[in-house]
């Protein structure tokens, strides 16, 4: 008895590679702190490496999860100001210059009780972000006041976010 096994055909080939994607993850981090002043927060550094070879990057994505939100003021606390963003600059470059925004954040996003912690959200970027992510490489992670004025801000001091990630997902085939 001979066992007969179709060879695929191209289209099939193309068709089991439809949606293939990699993440690539920052170190954690303890905390992150948004203040109800606009300053620069730095994330972890997020390095790509060991892209498939000869791979066309289709779209990526940035993400951000956090374990938990937190808030000390006895108020209600929230992103006050709509548009605030999360950018992503590939090493080398310049912020201002060749960042890109990964997450826009609208007001009111990430809204926690008044002196409570709940659980943390994951908040993936709707922007195609592979202009600057462009391969193998570190990438930066910062919301940025210094030189773009539209870091994030909370409406009370403070708004805690713990054992925070940033990633980056390529979709590629």
């Amino acid at each position: 008895m001979s066992l007969l096994v179709p060879i695929p055909t191209d289209l099939e080939a193309i068709l089991e590679r439809k949606y293939p994607f990699m993440d690539f993850w920052s170190a954690p981090q303890d905390l992150v702190t948004v203040a109800a002043v606009a300053a620069d927060i730095d994330f972890n550094d997020i390095v790509v490496a060991g892209l498939p070879v000869g791979v066309t990057m289709q779209r990526v994505v940035l993400i951000l999860t956090a374990r938990a939100l937190a808030e000390d003021s006895a108020a209600d606390n929230y992103i006050d100001v709509a548009d605030r963003t999360i950018r992503v600059l590939k090493d080398g470059g310049a912020w201002g210059t060749n960042d890109i925004i990964g997450i826009t954040f609208p007001v009111n996003a990430l809204y926690v009780a008044a002196d409570s912690k709940e659980g943390g959200p994951v908040v993936i970027g709707s922007a195609d972000i592979k202009a600057a992510v462009d391969g193998i490489g570190t990438y930066h992670v910062r919301t940025d006041e210094t030189t773009r004025t539209d870091a994030l801000t909370a409406l009370a001091d403070n708004l805690y976010l713990y054992d925070v990630q940033v990633g980056l997902r390529v979709f590629f085939s």
